[in-house]
């Protein structure tokens, strides 16, 4: 399966985890994910790495990361947040990458179940600030127990950023690579570039990746049909559209469709 970038206009969540899987992404926030009962296996940077309760898990920005095999029983807390929130470790987040991005429960500090305990309890409807100082907690006791090492390419983030951005943002319209090449001030020779080094896909997968993510989004909505679904994610016809999410998921459109809004 192929990456997409998650263009998130909700620039801070902290609550549930999710119970469903969740395709490889990448965003420019931070992600912290910490498990109180069950499992979730997850993929950070390529490697897969399962969490059991009083696991905590941290996602840098830009670093690709999916939700894989969920327990039926999974509960916990996620976290998605700007890197500068906490002003103290913006440096940590736009400068290092962690070797191992996993702390075991046995590492964890009695202050991470105090956190977590509350966090369960609080929301940030009504206690913003709270939730955002326990978040404090959980990133003290969590990122100076890692070790790390650093983004030599850190001034490619940035116009990565820029490019994952646009295309994304543009995917259910006629884009073309040099369409987007034109757009960002690039040759088509670099933008294909970057997707084949940096992101290990071509441009297209790219695009269609994205599609499919915004198809899955526009399924929870009853009102929607597959042809409205298909159209307004750029496809010319059905034919193509169930090709492609075929060839994504490996699952028909219409089986998906049926099977999440059944969970739902």
């Amino acid at each position: 399966m192929s990456i997409f970038y998650e263009h998130r206009e909700e620039k801070l969540f902290i609550g549930e985890i999710t119970h469903y899987p969740f395709p490889l992404h990448v965003h420019e926030l931070a992600e912290l994910i910490t498990v109180t009962a069950g499992s979730v296996q997850v993929t950070v940077d390529s490697t897969r790495y399962t969490l059991a309760p009083g696991d905590t898990a941290v996602v840098f920005p830009m670093i690709s990361h999916s939700y894989d095999m969920i327990s039926p029983d999974l509960r916990g807390r996620v976290a998605i947040f700007p890197p500068d929130i906490i002003p103290e470790y913006s440096a940590t987040f736009h400068s290092l990458v962690p070797e191992y991005p996993v702390l075991r429960a046995e590492k964890n500090v009695p202050d991470t179940r105090h956190a977590l305990a509350r966090l369960e309890e609080i929301t940030m409807d009504k206690d913003l600030p709270l939730c955002v100082a326990y978040l404090h907690v959980l990133l003290a006791a969590t990122l100076h127990n890692l070790s790390y090492h650093p983004v030599y390419e850190l001034g490619e983030m940035a116009p990565g950023d820029r490019i994952m951005r646009y295309v994304a943002e543009h995917a259910c319209e006629e884009i073309t690579l040099e369409s987007a090449a034109h757009a960002l001030g690039l040759s088509p020779s670099h933008l294909s570039h970057f997707f084949g080094d940096t992101l290990h896909i071509n441009f297209r997968r790219f695009v269609n990746a994205n599609r499919i993510s915004k198809a899955r989004l526009l399924m929870r909505n009853p009102n929607m049909t597959l042809t409205m679904i298909s159209d307004a994610c750029g496809y010319a016809n059905m034919r193509t559209f169930r090709r492609a999410f075929e060839r994504e998921l490996g699952v028909l459109p219409s089986d998906f469709m049926q099977e999440l809004r059944h969970k739902i």
